[in-house]
């Protein structure tokens, strides 16, 4: 009976798609789950804040007592008083030898000097007056219309309606509007709310709630969609049926670098595609379903390289698009005693990027072909269990490393006068007579250059191989990044490194010529060995 490897992994995975479920989701997937997902709405994550958990400590300034609320009133001197009072149904608390007091409708910050001239009205002589709100009535709101959850929501009368919407789980982001609001008293409007005013400018109206109040959540308005501009994509709302691009804009600022905007959208029953010139959005008029794209169009008259190595003067320079690397190289000052001239490269981000793509392809092979290795015998499918295990562990720690994207710019010691790109950077190596030997030697160490010795005598002066060494392909890098596989007798220049890789005994590991192409990828990519 044949046994599948994955089946015996500590790890449960039965299969590949198993292994896909359990696993965190990688940023690359998080990115296409956020764009099957679709656009959200503007503000979308506005209630993922802490609205329902914070409650509110005290009542603002502005709150207006109800009947139900208790306060404490404290007097001395030609009058006595202390203690708490509730306000009743006709709006007064009673005080003893004193009366009435009106206090329904009066703000909080005016309770002290609106009791201390009702005790005026008895007493002339001099006396002090200390009043504290203890509570708020509860109130009970409901919120309807387009939320996550409608209901009936607990609160108190200075509760934002931020803090009701967020209970009921906010606005729906497929269905709500984030900007037609109302709050309702007795089936009459009692204010209206657009949260762009609160997402943009930080406004927002409070009107004190009362028990059986509604806040009612319009359906969502017209909408488009916005694309570029270094963002995803997201959906504005429109304020009513037809408005401008100027109602794009203050929401979604273009980025800096964009010229031109692609409008999409429909006319009269049939599909309309224009090109505009960004400044010229403001006053285009949209429609319900239009969708814009902010592009940068055009090439920049200028390029940004860096410089790094041994040299002198800035390290960033903006060149003229077309400029050459040998035509720029004339303009660097350099000391040519220190400055390694003939050893000059680049290292260009798009390489660097498709060298990762092309080792994370092969990690991606390797990986599937350990996990589904099939075995004759219990026995052998243990040994494919742990041979899987070795191979995953060298897997996750080989994702993590960083191609340098390498360009070889020379060719028999002559430097070539190669096309410079926007965001190369040219490495001018220091002069050295240092050798830097590694890998699989028993003691890895830098050692001083001698014209007279090969590969084998660097390696002998580091200890001589170790019992694990792949001695017939041992990696020569240049100070120029060139690469190459070296026999024993190759003799060695100033500068250069010379790397051992692990033998992969192909006994014990049935991908071992797989496992030998990628330490060779990633020795030559990112001048880094790793072992297995």
């Amino acid at each position: 009976m044949r046994h599948l490897a994955p089946l015996l992994l500590a790890l449960g995975v039965a299969s590949p798609a198993l292994a896909q479920e359990e696993a965190p989701p990688s940023p690359e997937a998080a990115a296409q789950a956020e764009v099957a997902r679709g656009p959200q709405p503007f503000g979308a994550n506005l209630f993922s804040g802490n609205y329902a958990a914070e409650r509110e400590n005290g009542l603002n300034p502005d709150y207006r007592i109800l009947p139900g609320d208790r306060v404490m009133v404290n007097a001395w001197g030609a009058v006595t008083i202390n203690d708490v009072f509730a306000v009743d149904t006709q709006g007064n608390i009673f005080l003893p030898g004193i009366g009435p007091i009106q206090l329904e409708g009066v703000a909080s910050d005016q309770l002290t000097p609106t009791v201390e001239a009702a005790i005026r009205r008895v007493y002339r002589g001099t006396f002090g007056v200390y009043t504290n709100l203890l509570n708020a009535s509860p109130v009970a709101v409901f919120v309807t219309g387009g939320v996550e959850r409608p209901g009936r929501y607990a609160g108190i009368p200075s509760d934002s309606v931020l803090f009701f919407l967020a209970q009921a789980g906010g606005v729906d982001p497929g269905a709500g509007s984030f900007r037609d609001i109302t709050v309702m008293r007795q089936g009459q409007p009692l204010a209206e709310i657009d949260l762009y005013d609160f997402l943009l400018r930080g406004t927002l109206p409070t009107p004190q709630l009362t028990d059986g109040d509604t806040i009612l959540v319009g359906r969502r308005g017209p909408t488009v969609e916005v694309r570029g501009g270094g963002r995803g994509p997201v959906l504005v709302e429109l304020a009513g049926e037809t408005a401008t691009g100027a109602q794009v804009l203050e929401v979604v600022a273009r980025a800096a670098r964009a010229n031109e905007v692609t409008l999409r959208g429909v006319r009269e029953g049939q599909p309309v595609v224009r090109t505009l010139e960004a400044a010229t959005l403001a006053s285009a008029p949209l429609r319900d379903g239009d969708v814009i794209t902010f592009r940068e169009e055009g090439r920049a008259e200028h390029i940004v390289v860096r410089l790094e190595g041994e040299f002198d003067g800035p390290a960033e320079l903006a060149v003229r698009r077309g400029t050459r690397l040998q035509d720029l190289l004339n303009w660097v000052p350099v000391d040519p005693e220190l400055a390694h001239m003939e050893a000059v490269h680049l290292q260009r981000e798009r390489v660097a990027r498709q060298q990762r793509q092309t080792i994370q392809d092969s990690l991606d092979r390797l990986e599937r072909s350990a996990m589904l290795a099939l075995s004759d015998t219990t026995g052998e499918a243990q040994i494919r269990v742990r041979e899987a295990e070795l191979v995953q562990a060298f897997v996750q720690r080989a994702r993590n490393v960083q191609p340098l994207g390498r360009v070889v710019t020379s060719t028999a010691g002559t430097q070539l006068n190669v096309l410079l790109r926007d965001g190369d950077t040219i490495i001018i190596p220091p002069r050295t007579n240092v050798v830097r030997v590694g890998g699989e030697v028993q003691v890895a160490q830098a050692v001083m250059y001698r014209p007279d010795l090969t590969v084998r005598e660097y390696v002998q002066m580091a200890g001589g191989y170790t019992n694990r060494a792949e001695t017939d392909a041992v990696i020569v890098l240049r100070p120029n990044a060139e690469v190459f596989l070296a026999p024993d007798d190759t003799p060695i220049r100033p500068g250069d490194e010379i790397l051992v890789p692990p033998r992969i005994d192909r006994k014990v590991f049935q991908n071992a010529v797989d496992l030998s192409q990628i330490i060779y990828q990633i020795a030559v990519a990112a001048s880094v060995l790793l072992r297995i």
